[in-house]
């Protein structure tokens, strides 16, 4: 005699149909789940930014150096140069040369000049040696003393003058030579021997990579978070890993005002406002002097970010 067990069914007994309190504990839970983020939102909000607020930064920031362009003292036409784009330079090398056969010939007519000057000299010297023991005898005159005297001392004058012109005229030719007056590297050589120069115009630039610095753009309510001193770290756009030290040399004190046409081209910076329909904060350079560059990774113009630490500790 068979016994039939009772129905069951089995999807039933493994998933329970949850009940009301089930459900109200899990709406529960899911509020204070969003709740817990949303203060953690908040709190992660201002603490973000209120590292902001004591420690501004800027991603408005170039690396500069110091450029100085190389200009002749004497012009003619160079004969050698000793120097490519880009190619860097130390102290004292030799850049390029001036043909120097002008200011040879010069050099040498100020000297043949100044060896005539002494012959005439040398003669006017025995005339007055001459004459002044004759004057007390009676068989010369003072007049001719004097003359003597005058010419004596009118080519002492013009030997001087002479010494001078040979001084001068030797610098002249030095000058033939121009040399590198710090170390650093050639920017923007356009220029081929055989090209004539012109005295006190530039033939190309030199960077001076010995000391590097960031100009970065901070907005004015910012600036009050830093002054002279203050540490800084900056980061350049091409090495986002590395960073450098730096400190803050100085706060712009002024920049041209958007739209003013009234001020003097007197060498203000002028930095663009991002927004041109809405009043928006006026941005004012900062230089900051990187203490520690990397000479392969700093370039003129390189985009930075820099981070002020703080104000220098009083």
């Amino acid at each position: 005699m068979h016994h039939q067990a009772p129905d069951s069914d089995p999807a039933k007994s493994a998933n329970p149909v949850p009940t009301g309190d089930d459900m109200e504990q899990h709406r529960f839970i899911r509020k204070v789940v969003t709740l817990i983020i949303v203060v953690g939102a908040v709190i992660i909000t201002f603490y973000v930014w209120g590292i902001m607020e004591r420690h501004p930064r800027t991603d408005d920031a170039t690396a500069r150096a110091n450029v100085v362009g190389i200009a002749p003292r004497v012009g003619g036409q160079i004969i050698k140069l000793n120097v490519q784009d880009n190619q860097e330079l130390k102290k004292g090398d030799v850049l390029f040369e001036i043909d120097p056969e002008d200011y040879r010939l010069i050099l040498e007519k100020a000297k043949a000049e100044l060896a005539t000057l002494d012959q005439q000299l040398a003669q006017a010297h025995d005339t007055l040696h001459r004459l002044e023991p004759l004057l007390p005898h009676g068989f010369t005159t003072a007049d001719a003393v004097d003359k003597a005297r005058t010419a004596v001392t009118t080519l002492q004058a013009q030997r001087q003058g002479a010494i001078a012109t040979i001084n001068l005229e030797e610098l002249h030719l030095s000058y033939c030579k121009v040399i590198a007056p710090f170390s650093g590297r050639v920017i923007n050589l356009n220029i081929s021997a055989g090209a004539h120069v012109t005295a006190g115009v530039p033939v190309f630039s030199l960077l001076d990579m010995s000391k590097w610095y960031v100009i970065a753009n901070f907005r004015e309510a910012e600036i009050r978070h830093m002054a002279p001193g203050s540490e800084a770290i900056v980061y350049l756009s091409s090495a986002p890993n590395q960073h450098f030290r730096g400190k803050v040399q100085g706060i712009g004190w002024a920049v041209k005002p958007e739209g003013e046409i009234d001020l003097p081209p007197s060498g203000v910076p002028y930095v663009k406002r991002e927004l041109n329909w809405v009043r928006v904060a006026q941005r004012f350079p900062v230089r900051i002097e990187v203490e520690n560059p990397d000479q392969d990774l700093f370039r003129m113009g390189a985009s930075a970010v820099a981070i002020i630490k703080g104000p220098p500790a009083k």
